[in-house]
């Protein structure tokens, strides 16, 4: 990679993106991009029966659009429609991977949309990984040092901004854009970046995710065929920065292309909620033995800051509210549950016992805190009191998921789904992801 960047980002990106297919990839970021595809088709899968995706489905069927990507669980559409249902699917149950320094999650929208592009024109499976490595690296790095987290506080979802410009990224690598190609790619996936973070808790949020892959794959397919965008959008004071952050608190980041690769950086997610609750679900699980049969009269938690803001919901009684409730996360892990995809139905977040829990806790948000970290105290009726910390969630850089605890969170997801053997299967084609490996995927993904 080149020496620190000084020229606008539109121009180090073009020339970054525009030559990615003859890029040789380090091998632990090629091996990192497998994991995030690993990842990124078993939370898919495993959304199978979630109502948002299965209505993503639906209007992107009555398009009949013509095309040779492969919508998951369903036939072949062009790539736009199949990764807006796509990466809706993925984001329906909040457990796809996070880049912690952008706030958002990279992986499902730019895979899914490499997926769709790359099947639509056939291209080959290096291809595709050079794609999704550029785009999840630009994207990563224009919302890296807590960017996304400013965005996020002012109300606009990061992974819709970010996820959009890194899918575009990855529909550019593919359609084979030069640099000026790629400058108008950006800068028309700028204009249509967006989600509210109002919506969290709602269909909407996954949804986000999906538009994102669908408007990467649109801007590109426009700038292929000689559309002209703003070339100056994602500058570090452009007009994109200054619409999401219009206090000026925080500019886009620049382009440094000799920075530390973003993928060895990324974070996978154990549980399936909101990553902001993990270190809490870490600490409670490590006490839930130690709590049987005694009588609770408070738990405090404490947590950073947006902890508070984005996953603070106080009474959840649906399982999309229970992944962003702190305090219902820590019942879940307190009570011995794993907080998996099935410990958000309706009808768990409605137990009594866990909604006593929930009534019981108190939240204190810490500034100073990292985000990945958190320390809660239980205290009992008897006078008695149990506390619990943990300095770095399961799933980050400094304590990451093996591909061993892949492996086990993958065949959770997806084995009810295909069953035990074409689950390994797919498990092996998509860790490889070499020659003819695009076509197995079709094969055991596309069952309508």
């Amino acid at each position: 990679m080149s020496a620190i960047q000084q020229t606008p980002n539109a121009e180090a990106a073009g020339r970054f993106i525009a030559s990615a297919k003859r890029q040789n990839f380090p091998a632990e970021v090629v091996d990192a991009a497998r994991m995030c595809l690993v990842d990124t088709v078993g939370v898919a899968l495993g959304a199978k029966d979630e109502p948002a995706g299965q209505v993503a489905r639906k209007v992107a069927g009555n398009w009949a659009s013509k095309g040779n990507a492969q919508v998951i669980l369903g036939g072949k559409a062009a790539a736009a429609p199949a990764a807006l249902v796509n990466a809706t699917m993925g984001h329906c149950l909040d457990y796809d991977d996070t880049h912690v320094g952008a706030v958002a999650h990279l992986s499902n929208p730019t895979w899914n949309a490499t997926l769709a592009m790359g099947l639509h024109l056939g291209a080959g499976e290096r291809d595709m990984l050079a794609a999704f490595i550029a785009g999840f690296e630009t994207g990563a790095r224009l919302g890296n040092n807590g960017l996304g987290q400013v965005i996020n506080l002012r109300g606009f979802h990061s992974t819709g901004v970010f996820g959009c410009l890194a899918s575009a990224t990855a529909a550019s690598v593919l359609l084979g854009l030069d640099e000026d190609g790629v400058r108008n790619a950006l800068g028309a996936a700028a204009t249509q970046t967006g989600g509210l973070v109002g919506s969290f808790g709602t269909m909407a949020k996954p949804f986000h995710a999906g538009k994102a892959a669908m408007n990467g794959i649109l801007a590109a397919e426009l700038a292929a065929e000689g559309f002209v965008a703003a070339q100056d959008m994602i500058e570090p004071e452009g007009p994109l920065a200054t619409s999401l952050v219009q206090d000026r608190a925080m500019p886009l980041q620049r382009l440094d292309l000799a920075a530390e690769w973003e993928l060895t950086r990324n974070t996978f997610k154990p549980y399936s909620c909101c990553l902001l609750t993990h270190p809490v679900v870490d600490s409670a699980r490590k006490v839930s033995d130690r709590i049987k049969g005694r009588d609770v009269a408070e738990i405090v938690i404490q947590v950073g800051a947006p902890a508070v803001h984005l996953a603070g919901k106080p009474a959840p009684t649906t399982g999309l509210e229970g992944k962003f409730s702190t305090a219902y996360c820590a019942a879940l892990g307190l009570t011995g549950h794993k907080a998996t995809a099935g410990d958000f139905d309706d009808a768990t977040v409605a137990d009594p016992v866990l909604q006593n829990l929930v009534r019981r806790t108190r939240l204190v948000a810490e500034d100073d805190r990292d985000t990945r970290s958190a320390r809660i105290e239980i205290k009992f009726l008897d006078g008695g009191s149990i506390e619990s910390a943990t300095g770095m969630a399961l799933g980050n850089p400094g304590n990451p998921m093996s591909w061993d605890d892949m492996r086990v969170k993958f065949d959770a997801l997806v084995e009810p789904v295909l069953g035990k053997p074409d689950a390994a299967t797919l498990f092996d084609v998509l860790r490889r992801f070499d020659t003819g490996a695009a076509a197995e995927y079709v094969r055991l993904v596309g069952r309508g």
